[in-house]
């Protein structure tokens, strides 16, 4: 995991994201021995043409955040990830999340909300060594599936990564919309919208495919325009995505599943199509996977693909959908620089000190990438 390691300034690691979306920074890579281009995300229908297929993951993140208080009057903090299974009834219904601090909460302990005292979180067993079993009540309504999200909203909010401060993303979007002060509500609704793509539809993700959050309707209707087909994904973004790389070696790394829906219309337009573009690793991991399983099935489907992947995309594993990709710059030593490695080889290297060097913003509310696999080396 040394050779994914690279010296990553605080200061290069964006705590606003762009205004307006499209004005984020884009990288292009233009292949080994080229230097890249520096455009605008906003250029980006320039840089696709007809019979290009860009494909997007419309997953819509969940409120899964929570503050909450012990009866002891101690902060405790609810990360939910995934229903787990049910049990005969409803009110066995359990979420796999992240419990904070882990150590401290014993099975059985009741969190309450202070922003919504209706909601309570009952602290089970440890599922693995990161994650704990939870059931989530909301007045008398146990909270079964992503579908009933929104009850929480009161209560809970973004899931911002860990290295971005929320009182200063809340307050510069505060600052922009004239809403009120970092805490307020109408800050946390707007930091809140700003951590969705304009086209989030399936509700259930713990985080956001950030690549998606620098596109709008105006870039969309553009490639449209020029013959780019707009086709769709649903990867429901958990643990496997953000979890750190904690294995010395990357092919010891033990990736968690995510639930991915790829539909029948999406994998045949990416069969037709000059290129596959797609945007964020995780429509990446969601393409990959549904192309294997229907090559695995060994007869043509018209149904749409779906289930729980592991794909562990890394260097030595063939891409066999994806030929172009839209991704943000990512943490050192993580799975995500993994799959850019796989993608473009250890070319990431050089572009990635070229924008520390041009100022680029780094991570979840950074600048973007424009990677080519078919202009690249893939080892």
């Amino acid at each position: 995991m040394d050779e994914f390691d690279y010296e990553l300034p605080h200061a290069a690691i964006a705590q606003v994201p762009a205004e307006p979306r499209d004005a984020a920074r884009l990288l292009v890579d233009r292949g080994p021995c080229r230097s890249p281009d520096h455009r605008r995300v906003s250029d980006l229908p320039s840089l696709l043409g007809a019979g290009d297929v860009l494909v997007v993951n419309e997953t819509r993140v969940m409120p899964a955040r929570l503050p909450l208080r012990k009866s002891t009057g101690g902060a405790a903090e609810v990360l939910l990830l995934e229903p787990l299974a049910s049990g005969p009834s409803s009110r066995d219904a359990g979420w796999a999340a992240l419990v904070r601090p882990s150590r401290r909460i014993a099975d059985g302990t009741v969190l309450v909300s202070e922003r919504d005292p209706s909601v309570r979180v009952v602290v089970g067993e440890r599922l693995d060594r990161q994650r704990r079993a939870v059931r989530v009540v909301v007045g008398d309504t146990p909270l079964a599936d992503v579908s009933q999200a929104p009850l929480l909203e009161r209560a809970g909010e973004a899931p911002l990564p860990p290295y971005i401060d929320p009182d200063t993303a809340r307050g510069a979007i505060a600052q922009r919309l004239g809403v009120g002060g970092a805490d307020s509500d109408a800050a946390r609704t707007a930091l809140a919208d700003r951590y969705q793509t304009v086209y989030a539809r399936s509700e259930g993700s713990a985080a956001a495919p950030t690549a998606g959050l620098h596109l709008t309707d105006g870039v969309l209707d553009a490639l449209r325009s020029n013959g780019v087909s707009i086709a769709t994904v649903d990867l429901t973004v958990g643990l496997a995505t953000f979890a750190p790389v904690t294995a010395e070696h990357a092919d010891e790394h033990e990736m968690h599943t995510e639930h991915y829906r790829v539909p029948a219309a999406t994998l045949d337009a990416c069969a037709d199509a000059e290129r596959v573009v797609a945007v964020g690793t995780t429509t990446v991991r969601a393409l990959e996977a549904a192309t294997r399983q229907r090559l695995a099935a060994r007869h043509a489907s018209t149904a749409d693909v779906c289930g729980w992947t592991d794909l562990f995309l890394h260097r030595g594993v063939e891409y066999l959908a994806v030929d172009a990709m839209l991704t943000n710059f990512h943490l050192p030593r993580s799975s995500l620089l993994l799959l850019i490695d796989a993608f473009i080889g250890r070319r990431w290297r050089d572009l990635y000190e070229r924008a520390l060097l041009d100022g680029y913003r780094f991570l979840s509310f950074g600048d973007a990438m424009l990677l080519s696999r078919s202009e690249g080396e893939t080892s």
